[in-house]
């Protein structure tokens, strides 16, 4: 067996992880945080009840960012697959078939019948690829006790791991920001979909880097520099909320959605103002490693456990670009409800075409019939529907000089008609026009009977029907014939 102090070896191995199969190179994770590697004698062996599995308590260990954990058998990947199910086991399960990581960790088995199996047993290896915690035992039946494990686990620090954590973090804080600035501006000016994109390409950035910080509080072993790097994290995430806010509003003022936007951006300035009274992260150059932890710049002034936090110093402030702010002034111009997001020209429901009214000629015609100009009320239709009003008013005149009879309507929407189309000329019809009040009329309609022929039409199928009742008389069965 490995023993504390010696340098984890990498293998690489197949696995069954969150429902796929995969393989699981340790040399990935070695170096880079602390991994827990658990090794087991098989899947359903005799330490597992029906209710639990020797492995279930391990499966806490995954909830931790800083953190990997893995379990080793010389079980396939398909078995892997019944065990977890079994059991809900999130812990990535490897398969050892040929026994190589078991020969690495010497942690290998051969029973008296021969028989190759794995001893149970669990190692802590630290962020610099270091075993801290070995444990084995020959009895297969005996379980994993997590207590030492966590208390490894817990013990592990590095102030050097945590100013590279750290490093990162700020790189990605940068990033945020800047994707951050550009969108306040874009926000500002109501360039909507800008900002939204912005503010969309900050909030992971932001997230990356509070993750990033939040290591590097768990690797941090100095008190100041872990002060310092706790409430950069805790700017980070506050950023990265507010960051979210602020995209939601932006799409809502995009989409027309005033009231929701303002609503959002209300949540979003609770936030940043929350941000502005927490000091910009230090650059990774203020710190600096020795023999007795991190040494804190000048340019960072870190509060009394009372104070809480720490402060940039004014000449190095001035080079971080502090500038989350929002604009008020810019910002409460944008109304709720205003009309360029919702449109209040838009009252009522509204037919458009190219249906045009001659209004004024319609107004002329009946002031010239009751002398009084009527009023169009009602609604209207345009389009492109004309009326020939000097038609319309030369009828008017003639029945009104025939002493007031009027002919019916639908005898002067065909004359109009006809008129229109150059069929008939008014002037050479029968009867002499509209001048025949004394039968003229009458006799026009005679002429016209006269003029249409009457055509005997035959109906081509008159017949059929009898001829097919026929034929199907004929193919009748009656009885007696």
């Amino acid at each position: 067996m490995l023993s504390e102090g010696d340098e984890a070896p990498a293998v690489s191995l197949p696995a069954y992880v969150d429902g796929e199969r995969r393989t699981i190179d340790l040399q990935e994770y070695l170096g880079e945080g602390i991994v827990v590697l658990a090794f087991y004698p098989a899947d359903f062996n005799p330490a597992c009840t029906m209710q639990a599995s020797d492995l279930g308590d391990l499966d806490l260990f995954t909830m931790q960012k800083d953190v990997s954990v893995f379990a080793v058998s010389p079980d396939s990947t398909y078995s892997h697959e019944a065990f977890a199910d079994r059991y809900s086991l999130h812990v990535p399960l490897l398969s050892d078939r040929d026994g190589d990581a078991a020969e690495a960790y010497d942690v290998a088995l051969e029973t008296d019948l021969g028989e190759r199996l794995v001893q149970r047993a669990a190692f802590v290896v630290d962020h610099r690829g270091t075993v801290q915690y070995a444990w084995a035992t020959d009895d297969l039946e005996a379980q994993i006790d997590v207590a030492p494990v966590k208390r490894a686990v817990g013990d592990i620090g590095g102030d050097d791991t945590a100013i590279e954590r750290y490093r990162v973090g700020h790189d990605h804080y940068v990033e945020g920001r800047e994707a951050f600035t550009e969108a306040m501006a874009d926000y500002e000016d109501r360039e909507w979909m800008d900002a939204r994109n912005g503010f969309e390409e900050a909030e992971p950035a932001f997230t990356t880097a509070a993750d990033h910080f939040d290591t590097a509080v768990r690797f941090a072993e100095t008190g100041d520099f872990e002060t310092v790097v706790d409430r950069t994290e805790e700017k980070a995430d506050t950023l990265s909320h507010a960051a979210k806010w602020l995209t939601d509003s932006a799409d809502a003022f995009a989409s027309g959605r005033g009231k929701q936007g303002a609503e959002y951006r209300e949540d979003a300035e609770r936030l940043l103002d929350a941000a502005e009274d927490l000091s910009e992260p230090p650059d990774p150059d203020a710190f600096a490693l020795t023999d007795d932890g991190v040494e804190v710049g000048e340019s960072v002034v870190v509060h009394s456990a009372d104070e809480d936090g720490y402060d940039l110093r004014a000449d190095d402030a001035d080079a971080v670009d502090t500038d989350l702010d929002l604009a008020d002034d810019a910002l409460d111009a944008v109304p709720e409800g205003e009309s360029a997001y919702d449109d209040a020209s838009a009252e009522s429901d509204t037919v458009e075409g190219d249906l045009e009214m001659d209004v004024e000629a319609v107004e002329a015609a009946d002031a010239d019939d009751d002398g009084e100009r009527s009023a169009v009320e009602g609604d209207t239709v345009e389009g492109d529907l004309e009326m020939d009003l000097d038609v319309v008013e030369d009828a008017t005149d003639g029945d009104e000089s025939d002493g007031g009879a009027a002919s019916s309507p639908r005898s002067d929407a065909a004359e109009t008609s006809a008129e229109r189309e150059g069929a008939v000329d008014p002037a050479d019809a029968p009867g002499g026009g509209s001048d025949a009040s004394d039968g003229g009329e009458s006799a026009g309609e005679g002429d016209e009977e006269d003029e249409v022929e009457e055509l005997d039409l035959v109906d081509p199928t008159e017949g059929d029907d009898e001829a097919e009742e026929d034929d199907e008389r004929a193919d009748w069965d009656i009885p007696g014939r």
